[in-house]
């Protein structure tokens, strides 16, 4: 006889499906519980923080400096590099190679003083009020000085006399200097090329004596041919910012065929046509910010002026001034050559409103 397996051995029980579809959903849920717990637990990589040379950062990679020779598709565009940015961001100014040299020693700027002691109290320094009717002919006499001297003291552009209620100075041992705020004594006998000692000996001051911005300095046997050269190049009208040189525009502001690249870019300044080794002068006091070489440009010179303004000097021969300094509108500064990308000896001239290129002739005179 046959013997009968009973029903529901464990041999021959059925497989339920309803059991075999809850294994399979808690083993999905394992494996996505799983993924889920390795990503949070997974360091996020960050890029890379650039930390410029001048101490600052900013929180994207640093863009690899141009390097000479390799002159990039838009010349003038370079200089986005070294002027900060509308951000306020600032990528250091260095030489070609990419690398900011280290800043210069600088002694003490001046600084504000407080309203009641900004007017000069150096005994040697005249004052008068203009009054009505006067002319430069009539104060410079009263006030013992030449008209010429008159104007370079004040600053006056033009031949007409100034406003009545205008407090005029003058020193008849030399000229009156009005100290800017961030210079020193040791721009201001640059800027007229005087010693620092003789400034110190006719002001009755030492070289570590505190000048503040506003208070005037008489600057022993300096000329007036200064100020004559600014206000050539004003033009007899006054401006915020004057032309750098005499030389006629022979490559305005905007685009145009790169006269060497044979390429259409745009062009960031003004090109003005003089011979190698042409006097440039500062469009604006202000000081200097970089010096040295940048591709396209050969070697240039970058002045930072009030107001976020820059004014850039291109294709030069040689600079006469160092970073760090502080330059009075008209001082001399450079020299004009034919150095970088150039078809020619000229000056390129441009004025930034921080890093955005604008057309310097609608602000020259």
């Amino acid at each position: 006889m046959t013997s009968q397996t009973r029903y529901g051995s464990q041999g021959d029980r059925p497989i339920r499906k309803d059991r075999v579809l809850i294994v399979g959903l808690v083993v999905v849920a394992l494996i996505v519980i799983g993924i889920l717990l390795k990503s949070g637990c997974t360091k996020r990589e960050d890029k890379p923080v650039a930390v410029l040379s001048d101490g600052q950062s900013v929180g994207t990679t640093a863009t690899p400096p141009v390097t000479t020779g390799t002159p990039p598709s838009d010349v003038d565009s370079v200089v986005k590099a070294i002027i900060p940015t509308s951000s306020g961001s600032t990528a250091s100014p260095g030489s070609s190679s990419g690398t900011m040299p280290p800043p210069t020693s600088k002694p003490a700027a001046a600084t504000t003083a407080p309203a009641a002691t900004t007017p000069s109290s150096n005994a040697s320094i005249i004052s008068h009020t203009v009054k009505q009717g006067e002319t430069l002919q009539s104060l410079a006499t009263s006030m013992g000085v030449s008209v010429r001297d008159l104007r370079a003291d004040n600053q006056i552009y033009g031949s007409a006399a100034p406003t009545a209620g205008r407090v005029l100075y003058a020193a008849k041992t030399g000229l009156v200097h009005t100290i800017k705020s961030g210079q020193t004594l040791t721009d201001i006998s640059a800027t007229y090329g005087v010693s620092v000692d003789a400034i110190t000996r006719a002001n009755g001051i030492s070289s570590s004596s505190t000048i503040f911005a506003g208070a005037r300095l008489v600057i022993p046997g300096a000329s007036s041919a200064f100020w004559d050269t600014v206000t050539t190049l004003s033009r007899g009208s006054t401006a915020q910012f004057i032309w750098p040189l005499q030389g006629a525009v022979v490559s305005p502001f905007g685009w145009r065929q790169h006269p060497v690249l044979d390429m259409r870019h745009h062009h960031d300044g003004i090109d003005l046509d003089v011979p190698e080794g042409t006097t440039v002068y500062a469009s604006a006091g202000g000081e200097v910010y970089f010096t040295g070489e940048q591709p396209g440009y050969g070697n240039v010179l970058i002045l930072e002026h009030a107001a976020g303004f820059y004014t850039l000097y291109g294709h030069l021969k040689s600079s006469l001034v160092n970073k760090g300094q502080y330059v009075e509108k008209g001082q001399r500064v450079a020299i004009s050559g034919n150095t970088g990308i150039s078809s020619g000896p000229h000056l390129h001239f441009e004025l930034r409103n921080g890093e955005f290129p604008v057309d310097p002739v609608s602000f020259l005179p």
